[in-house]
């Protein structure tokens, strides 16, 4: 028989199940309650050990346009969500859930909250949980995406920094070094007569010297899609 105990920073595991909300911040959970943003933050995080006063937390919108007595009804459906995703990082919380928010931002609003979590991950040393159908979303935030297939999960894969987007190329003709290619980062997808279907990670620079034959006669350079990152991983 097997006795001791579980603590994650110093908390048992068995208070945790009771409260929580003392070692996770999850976007689902989170509702806006108060007529104005600063009395938001306020609601959210007036009975949490740990997390960033009302004041230390406002400078956090500033980036985003959005100011304290903005009334919260008034804030448009993304602005709501960069709300949301600000009041968890204040929250302080080991682990921090945000599901799909980043997929709700446009691509502008997208990029700096995806800095912010990322900063906030590594200086606060949290993990930071998040899904996305965006394949450059993944590749630009990410430390580690791990791929399923329905609710089992097929594959790990870490991210170098220096990493590309990665891309899906479809090449038509004959000639193409495979071996090659897939020493420099493809990945295969498929093959079939006079073409060759692949995933390529890194500086697509690199690749088109292997592209010049005189026997390919078309290239296709496509942003890759999540079902292609599926196949390849």
């Amino acid at each position: 028989m097997i006795e001791g105990s579980v603590q994650i920073n110093g908390n048992d595991l068995s208070q945790l199940k009771r409260h929580p909300e003392q070692a996770v911040a999850s976007f689902a959970r989170l509702v806006l309650k108060g007529k104005t943003v600063e009395r938001a933050i306020h609601h959210a995080s007036r009975h949490l050990k740990d997390a960033l006063p009302v004041e230390q937390t406002l400078p956090m919108l500033s980036p985003l346009g959005i100011k304290h007595d903005d009334k919260v009804a008034a804030l448009t459906a993304s602005q709501q969500v960069e709300l949301r995703v600000i009041i968890m990082l204040a929250l302080r919380r080991p682990v921090v859930f945000l599901g799909d928010a980043l997929d709700q931002l446009p691509a502008p609003a997208r990029q700096t909250i995806g800095n912010l979590v990322r900063d906030y991950a590594q200086k606060t040393n949290s993990i930071v949980l998040f899904s996305s159908n965006d394949v450059s979303t993944m590749m630009r935030f990410a430390q580690t995406i791990y791929y399923f297939s329905g609710s089992r999960l097929t594959s790990a894969r870490d991210i170098n920094p220096s990493d590309g987007v990665d891309c899906t190329v479809t090449v038509t003709g004959t000639g193409l070094p495979i071996d090659v290619a897939m020493k420099m980062g493809a990945h295969m997808l498929g093959e079939a007569e006079n073409q060759t279907r692949f995933l390529y990670t890194g500086n697509i620079q690199a690749l088109l010297p292997l592209l010049e034959q005189n026997t390919i006669t078309d290239v296709r350079i496509e942003d890759a899609t999540v079902d292609d990152e599926l196949m390849a991983y």
